[in-house]
């Protein structure tokens, strides 16, 4: 067995994808769905169509057995998303975490989605698993799957979205995490929140969304958020 090391260009464009013409606006919507949306035009509604689209990509896609390991809320309620994005800044930091101007408007979208944990998986299902989170060491492995389900999920989203021509963008600094829970009426810990939205025209999309607004100068959020280009990934072909 052979692996084949391609060299630098390669690792940021396969030469495959590059020749696959078909293809080009799956390429393109995955290219797409790298960046982060800030700043998105909240007078625009999703249709239902592509709601319930992106929700059967949130709640459809490969799990460890099948198993359902979280708990989706789907939120297009402006004023709860409003609340939901203060948790989420320096507002409800503890002093003696640093924060001084986290802010994630990447939460005010057009659609909120946050994923939690479920406390307990559907009994009588899955036998082994509620077995292994009784185990210390296994239940590592369990909540290691949990994650990852979260991962894939967020990622069918991500893509879906694109695809769609909508903008997403992930936050997991949830500094009011008791307070979001209580608000939402969690059943566990939230572990992603996800904006889905369309981008506002004419305005970067590393813009903060209250930019120029008092919120913004009296915690001093920057403006404008930095942008770090996608690292490279080394492929291997094994023949």
């Amino acid at each position: 067995m052979e692996a084949l090391q391609l060299d630098a260009n390669d690792y940021i464009f396969p030469v495959e994808a590059r020749d696959t013409f078909e293809n080009k606006n799956i390429i393109k919507a995955i290219h797409a769905s790298q960046h982060t949306q800030r700043n998105y035009d909240r007078d625009k509604k999703i249709p239902i169509q592509d709601i319930k689209t992106i929700i059967t990509a949130a709640t459809q896609c490969p799990s460890k057995q099948g198993v359902a390991f979280y708990n989706l809320h789907v939120i297009t309620n402006k004023n709860v998303i409003d609340t939901i994005y203060k948790y989420t800044t320096n507002l409800y930091a503890k002093k003696s975490t640093g924060y001084k101007n986290l802010s994630n408007p990447q939460v005010l979208a057009n659609m909120l989605l946050v994923f939690s944990k479920k406390s307990e998986l559907n009994p009588g299902t899955h036998k082994e698993i509620q077995e292994m989170k009784r185990n210390p060491i296994s239940a590592r492995i369990v909540n290691n799957d949990m994650h990852v389900a979260v991962g894939i999920a967020a990622g069918y989203v991500n893509l879906t979205a694109s695809l769609l021509g909508l903008e997403t963008g992930c936050c997991a600094c949830v500094m009011g995490e008791n307070e979001l829970k209580s608000y939402l009426n969690l059943e566990g810990d939230p572990m992603l929140l996800m904006g889905v939205g369309y981008k506002k025209k004419g305005t970067s999309r590393r813009m903060h969304a209250l930019d120029g607004s008092s919120e913004q100068a009296e915690n001093n959020w920057h403006s404008k958020f930095p942008t770090i280009k996608k690292e490279s990934t080394k492929i291997f072909y094994i023949k």
